[in-house]
């Protein structure tokens, strides 16, 4: 059973009170019964003393009809006296003068007589098996001389009685107070401590589902009105470290959302810009692929052109009638239709040569990483750039120097794996030769049988279905026609470095 604070502290209080007051109340009536017991044994003194007193002489000692009826009389005015003998002294023995119980004689020892002899008064408390009584023996003394004792049995009944009432009546009243005490404390707990602790609860269960401010009435100076107040600003300390939380919560929400859009800005960027070398990729290999059918076709069509010629000079005037140099005249206008298709589809493919311009490489390298940054990520790299703070200017396209980095970044990526390293670093070359730049990855390497035809159209290191193998390809075309060169260095198993050199703008014009 779960008790609740205020039902502990009356339990406690009343604990401490049953034990309090039962042991002032033992402690009241064991003095109460000593003094009572005390002051009954003074009173049958007195009386014993009183009745030796009242026989005033030998003669009246050895009265013993008159001290039989002064025995009646006494025991009728006082029937605590349950038994009263009157004793002479003779020649050192005692003789019963006068007894209210002729046949039975108090039991006093030779000893209490010879106290008695000697002035004092002899008294003892008897417990027996059904009552109590007092036994005393008290001199009668003439002239200084004791000649002789009163014996008494004097019965504690009746202060036995007024002591059993008296334990009742304390016992009943400490018991009673007992009751109003706890339950006036039940009171003033439940006023003084329940209802500040109910107040705290209702102000914490507040705080807890919010349906509530969460601060308690500060109504008193004790303990519990500086609890309160110290509840009260941990309270507010609380909602604002809420309302700050929230708030940077929101921030960074904010700046997650910001994070996102800029992810899904550089992601459209890269798929165009993936897009657009994929399409210039295309382009190149239709003009390689065009390059080399007008290099297989062009041959044997100059060589069919050049013997019709031969054929149309050889043959005889006679021979030259209007139907054959009507079809030689076909023959001829065919040839060079084809050639002409062919130069229009070289036209066509071949991308268009703008006009080189001044890079600015630091900037075109930084955005181009920035561009593949998700890829990295996606790929548990760590791509580091190393880019000298002024680097000569080139001149170029930067689209087809951006196809460079991209391509570049793109095998190293491909060729590296999880938890590796990239690093990306330009400089300038030595003596003012221009710009070098190069891209080192943690990969497997190239094989050295590879190595040489690394560079080389349709050659690829990769599996099946992974690539076409024009990307280096790609890469080392637009590094020439950029006045520069490219070279790779690797190790199977050490990762490969490429090298691209380019040379300064003014070399470049």
């Amino acid at each position: 059973m779960r008790l609740a604070v205020r039902h502990k502290l009356a339990l406690l209080a009343a604990l401490v009170l049953v034990g309090v007051s039962s042991g002032f109340t033992w402690l009241h009536l064991t003095l109460s019964d000593r003094a009572l017991e005390e002051d009954l044994q003074a009173r049958a003194v007195f009386f014993a003393r009183e009745i030796a007193a009242s026989i005033g002489d030998r003669e009246q000692l050895s009265n013993e009809e008159k001290l039989v009826r002064q025995i009646g009389r006494l025991r009728a005015v006082r029937p605590s006296v349950l038994q009263l003998d009157v004793l002479a002294f003779v020649d050192g023995a005692s003789r019963v003068v006068a007894s209210s119980e002729p046949s039975v004689r108090l039991p006093f020892s030779r000893e209490d007589g010879n106290e008695v002899r000697e002035g004092r008064t002899v008294a003892r408390l008897i417990e027996g098996a059904r009552d109590r009584y007092w036994e005393l023996i008290a001199p009668i003394t003439f002239d200084g001389t004791v000649a002789g004792a009163i014996a008494v049995k004097f019965s504690t009944r009746r202060g036995d009685e007024l002591a059993s009432r008296i334990h009742f009546w304390a016992l009943s009243l400490g018991a009673a107070s007992v009751l109003v005490t706890a339950a006036l404390m039940s009171v003033a707990i439940r006023y003084v401590v329940d209802r500040p602790i109910r107040r705290f609860m209702a102000a914490i269960a507040g705080t807890g589902d919010g349906t509530a401010p969460g601060t308690v009435a500060v109504t008193t100076t004790d303990e519990f009105g500086t609890l309160a107040h110290h509840f009260n600003e941990m309270v507010a300390r609380i909602a604002r470290f809420n309302d700050e939380l929230l708030t940077r919560v929101r921030e960074a929400t904010g700046e997650l959302d910001r994070r996102y859009r800029e992810v899904e800005h550089l992601n459209s960027q890269l798929y165009e810009t993936q897009r657009r070398l994929g399409h210039a990729e295309r382009l190149a290999l239709s003009g390689r692929i065009m390059a080399e059918v007008a290099h297989e076709v062009g041959t044997p069509l100059h060589s069919v052109a050049g013997h019709l010629e031969l054929l149309r000079r050889d043959i005889p005037p006679r021979a030259q009638t209007d139907d054959v140099v009507r079809r030689l005249a076909v023959i001829e206008a065919q040839v060079t239709r084809v050639t002409d298709i062919i130069t229009r589809l070289l036209d066509v493919t071949r991308p268009a040569r703008a006009e080189p311009r001044p890079v600015d490489l630091d900037r075109l390298i930084r955005d181009t990483v920035e561009l593949m940054r998700p890829g990295v990520s996606r790929a548990k790299l760590t791509l580091d750039v190393r880019v000298d703070g002024a680097l000569p200017v080139v001149r170029g396209q930067s689209e087809q120097l951006q196809q460079v980095i991209l391509n570049l970044l793109t095998n190293a990526i491909e060729a590296t794996p999880s938890d590796g390293r990239i690093v990306i670093a330009a400089r300038a070359a030595p003596a003012g030769a221009g710009v070098q730049i190069s891209v080192a990855d943690t990969g497997s390497g190239i094989a050295e049988d590879a190595r040489g035809r690394i560079f080389e159209p349709f050659f690829s290191t990769k599996a099946s279905g992974n690539g076409v193998g024009l990307g280096l390809w790609i890469t080392a075309e637009i590094v020439r026609e950029h006045g520069g060169h490219i070279e790779v260095e690797s190790a199977e198993g050490r990762g490969s470095t490429f090298r691209v050199s380019l040379p300064p703008a003014e070399d470049g014009a």
